[in-house]
């Protein structure tokens, strides 16, 4: 940028692996490092009457899914985000992938891209309260799953429960995801 002031660093992130604690610690970790060096950059810029506008954050998602309770943990972290986060899909953006792709401030398809909505998947062992009580867990984190679609795209809920009713994997086209505003724009 010149005049000695800071130059913001890779925006460019990939999840082309499981969602799981690993995955997920290194996509948190890099979009909060990225926005503590945004608020940095914008002060010293704002301290040279220069107007800093971050460049988003993409993050390239290539996954068949994973776990849950870390999925919500990076959509927490990218809901609280001050520099945009854009989501592209190239490849499949399965389970916890989809929910990963639709939090995105803008979100991407490349053509030949996967997307795929389904019901949460869990495995029960233990005595019967303990089964009892796991499956009041995966009932409340389906609530969560169904309202973020629901806010995040025109998915409708007479869709999200026939999926449930029928134990349905629905995979999409990018031009169905597009239609759907699972993305905003096909690549």
């Amino acid at each position: 940028m010149g005049d000695g002031l800071p130059v913001p660093q890779s925006r460019n992130l990939y999840l082309p692996t499981a969602v799981d604690q690993e995955s997920m610690n290194k996509l948190t970790r890099s979009i909060i490092d990225i926005n503590e060096s945004d608020d940095y950059i914008e002060k010293i810029y704002a301290a040279h009457d220069i107007e800093y506008v971050p460049k988003p954050i993409k993050i390239y998602i290539d996954t068949y899914g994973g776990l849950v309770y870390q999925c919500f943990g990076l959509i927490g972290v990218m809901e609280k985000s001050d520099t945009p986060i854009h989501t592209i899909v190239t490849g499949a953006a399965m389970s916890c992938g989809f929910m990963i792709l639709i939090n995105g401030h803008k979100r991407f398809g490349y053509q030949h891209a996967t997307p795929l909505y389904h019901q949460v998947s869990t495995g029960f062992f233990g005595n019967v309260k303990e089964m009892e009580e796991s499956l009041v867990e995966a009932k409340r984190l389906q609530e969560k799953i169904e309202e973020m679609t629901l806010r995040k795209t025109k998915i409708s809920k007479k869709r999200l429960k026939k999926i449930f009713d029928n134990k349905v994997d629905w995979y999409m086209s990018a031009e169905e995801a597009l239609k759907l505003r699972v993305i905003d724009e096909i690549i």
